[in-house]
């Protein structure tokens, strides 16, 4: 149908129109310019005339907007209408992925001090020499016949009660003093005499005070031969300087038998204060890892058994409290969690120094946006589990620092903001309901009456982008029209479990499931002969109906959604009643080639042409 819309009554009190079309425009135009040259003259005219000012085509497609207009092979037309009625994103909308944080205080008994060694070794030679300058006789003449036989065979005589020179040894490049919560002597004895020796005494004790730290008696070591003892010295108070003195040792000799004599054969003694742990020290602490733990930190997550989560957004957030006089260097790691170039999670903080008696506290935020988190814990048999490492090293500034188990060092680790955009584990089972009007304006260019229509087919089209499969119920479906009123959806369709399968993924392949709608299992003729332009709708999604069917292959993505969409399909074949059709497009007279500035009023008419 195409439409031109006339002005057919036109008044001007111009003096000069510049530009008219047709034959009676150049009429009216020479008259007008005849007249304008009377000098003084008042000139006031009325015209009417008959000019065409706009058109416009009103076709099918003008009138079905939202709709798409299909020619069948027989050339008949029907209408085509797609409605998206619902839509919902399983990872975004339902899974909350809760803060988790991990708080612990390390207290210093944790550090360690350095190893202290003493090693000496007792020759024959000493022996004999010590033995020669002995007030016994019988002594005397024992040292005096080794040395002179050195190199040659002799029968060594019983010597009892032989005590050595005291040896001390230093640790004032590492500590001053120490009280250890743990801490052992490693004594180390090996007898290259070509004698036994007996019943040996060893001591360590401090320099200062002579307070005993560690004491043992080994009854027997033949030649040849070697002891290693291990003596626990925790609780003990430990000084820079200490000595250790061979108390006694005796040789049973080697009679009747002579031995080779070789003043170099020595008895090899070697003491190593070990494995110390201060709760008090005054100390040069060296470069050491003062803490290295790795923990688990599961989540509860509804039903839900997460493996993997990809970040959209989320963060870091690090608070540490120290008392320690020593600057720390913090490093965390959130074990299995990396971003697009590989790259680990860590986090590495420094802590300065505290002062004394006080402590210093930092407060860092780090993004973890773009980092993809495994779930199963250290093992991989867990899930929503975070695996977390965490280290504090301290470099030696080589000053005496006094810490003691008062100091602490206080760490909490929260991740938080967690928003994903990839999820995959057990996504668990979720009942969505959505009850919501939607408008329909399939019918719209039908402004008033009904119609009868010939044939309706309706199909719910159901878009599942989710690696989850379940079920959707329709519980109702409401037409609602403003000139006639409401007409609700009555049939088998409603309120049957309409399964829906699950996407599959790498690459993302949305799962389509759609169910019909027609005459035969419905009254939808009905429901759309009123007009309707608003549709209210209740449906009910649910997910894993059969539990972790999936075996923990659920997936979604932060894009893919499950999408319930209305198709519907008219042939233009129907019976109307008081049906009226309306539409409207947009007139402006500037768009035209007529200079309108001078028209005051006039009357538009409508001629079908």
């Amino acid at each position: 149908m195409r439409l031109v819309l006339l002005s057919c009554t036109v008044r001007t009190k111009e003096f000069m129109i510049q530009k008219y079309v047709g034959f009676l425009i150049a009429f009216i135009a020479a008259s007008i310019f005849i007249s304008s040259c009377k000098k003084d003259a008042a000139t006031s005219w009325d015209t009417e005339m008959l000019v065409p000012i706009a058109t416009s085509n009103l076709t099918l497609q003008n009138l079905v907007k939202d709709s798409a207009v299909k020619t069948n092979a027989d050339q008949s037309l029907t209408l085509a209408y797609n409605q998206s009625l619902y839509s919902f994103n399983l990872a975004d909308q339902v899974v909350n992925i809760p803060d988790t944080s991990l708080s612990q205080k390390f207290t210093l008994d944790s550090l360690s001090l350095p190893n202290v060694i003493i090693a000496y070794n007792l020759t024959m030679g000493m022996l004999a020499q010590s033995l020669a300058n002995n007030s016994n006789p019988f002594l005397q003449a024992a040292g005096n016949d080794i040395i002179n036989n050195d190199g040659q065979s002799m029968v060594i005589p019983a010597i009892p009660g032989y005590s050595s020179d005291i040896f001390t040894f230093d640790g004032s490049a590492f500590f001053q003093e120490a009280t250890l919560s743990r801490g052992q002597v490693r004594i180390y004895v090996n007898n290259y005499f070509p004698v036994p020796i007996t019943n040996v005494i060893l001591e360590v004790r401090n320099n200062s005070n002579n307070a005993l730290i560690a004491a043992d008696t080994i009854p027997y070591i033949g030649s040849q031969d070697s002891v290693y003892r291990v003596l626990d010295i925790s609780g003990k108070t430990i000084e820079s300087s200490m000595k250790l003195n061979l108390v006694n040792f005796s040789t049973p000799g080697s009679a009747p038998n002579a031995v080779p004599i070789h003043l170099s054969d020595y008895i090899k003694l070697y003491i190593e204060v070990a494995n110390m742990r201060a709760s008090d020290a005054i100390a040069r602490f060296p470069s050491q890892d003062i803490l290295r733990t790795t923990q688990e930190i599961t989540q509860q997550i509804d039903d839900r058994k997460l493996t993997y989560v990809d970040a959209r957004e989320g963060q870091l957030h690090v608070f540490m409290t120290s008392s320690i006089q020593q600057p720390l260097e913090i490093t965390y790691i959130l074990e299995g969690a990396y971003d697009k170039a590989g790259r680990p999670l860590t986090a590495v903080t420094d802590i300065p120094a505290a002062p004394p008696g006080q402590t210093v506290t930092i407060d860092r935020i780090y993004d973890v946006a773009g980092y993809s988190i495994n779930l199963t814990g250290k093992d991989g048999n867990k899930f929503n589990t975070y695996t977390q490492t965490i280290i504090a090293h301290t470099d030696s500034t080589g000053e005496l620092a006094h810490i003691t188990l008062a100091d602490s060092l206080q760490i909490s680790y929260v991740i938080e903001n967690i928003s994903p955009n990839y999820i995959k584990g057990y996504l668990g089972r979720d009942t969505i309901s959505q009850a919501d009007t939607a408008g329909f304006a399939f019918l719209d260019m039908f402004k008033s009456g009904t119609i009868d229509l010939e044939d309706v087919n309706m199909k719910f089209s159901i878009l599942n982008g989710l690696g989850v499969d379940g079920e959707v119920r329709i519980n109702s479906l409401k037409a609602t029209s403003p000139v006639n009123g409401t007409r609700t959806l009555t049939g088998n369709i409603l309120g049957q479990p309409l399964v829906i399968n699950r996407a599959t993924d790498f690459p993302l392949t949305p799962a389509l499931n759609e169910f019909t709608i027609n005459n035969s299992n419905s009254n939808i003729k009905d429901l759309l002969g009123i007009l309707p332009t608003q549709l209210q709708y209740d449906v009910a999604v649910k997910t894993n109906l059969n539990g972790n069917n999936g075996q923990y292959r659920d997936f979604a993505y932060l894009e893919s959604a499950l999408k319930i969409n209305l198709n519907a399909e008219i042939p233009l074949s129907f019976i109307a009643s008081h049906l009226m059709l309306r539409d409207t497009f947009d007139f402006n007279l500037s768009n035209t080639n007529l200079n309108v500035a001078g028209i005051s009023d006039g009357v538009l008419n409508l001629i079908p042409g």
